[in-house]
């Protein structure tokens, strides 16, 4: 009889745990979820030649301006990834004007560290909700907040997504509105939302 009262008295514990823990979790996690902001099926156009330097794989773009790097991290930026092959890493290449189509898109948070000073303070564990994968954090802090757009088309051009994104904190707020992706663009590019 001692074995059953204790079966149910570990058993109910454990059903009023599981609810606080939730809420618990759910109040300290902000998740910023917006509608999707460029769903499949839109487009994507690079306007004008952009260069990627040797020894890069991305162009980045901020207010309008294409770079090397990003200039400022707590602005929006985006930029557009590439597979090159390691031999033309040592060569500046040029992407050409073309037109994508939107065939996937997410959104992530990318945590980051200081190197050399300290590469790890805690141990990070990935957390999968929804379609994007979130990280947990024991400490907090600013992150890069990025949406993704995996693109498609019918040339050869080496360009995979468009990414966009922030650096700062992700319970004040969500990755870059679709306004802040066509101010960091600029001229540079256009994003068509399909209807």
């Amino acid at each position: 009889m001692n074995n059953r009262r204790s079966f149910f008295t570990i058993f109910g514990s454990v059903l009023g745990i599981l609810p606080a823990a939730a809420l618990a979790f759910s109040n300290s996690t902000t998740l910023f979820t917006r509608k999707v902001e460029v769903p499949k099926g839109s487009s994507v156009q690079i306007n004008q030649p952009l260069t990627i330097k040797s020894g890069n794989s991305k162009v980045y773009m901020q207010r309008g301006q294409a770079m090397s790097r990003i200039e400022n991290t707590y602005e929006p930026y985006c930029y557009f990834a590439t597979k090159r092959p390691k031999a033309e890493m040592k060569i500046t290449a040029t992407l050409q004007p073309t037109d994508f189509t939107v065939i996937k898109e997410y959104r992530r948070r990318d945590q980051t560290a200081s190197i050399p000073y300290e590469v790890a303070t805690s141990i990070r564990i990935g957390v999968s909700i929804g379609s994007g994968t979130w990280l947990a954090r024991a400490e907090g802090g600013h992150q890069n907040l990025n949406y993704y757009m995996k693109l498609s088309n019918n040339s050869q051009s080496p360009v995979t997504a468009l990414v966009c994104g922030i650096y700062a904190q992700p319970d004040e707020r969500g990755i870059p509105t679709l306004d802040e992706m066509k101010t960091a663009v600029g001229a540079l590019a256009t994003i068509s939302v399909a209807d």
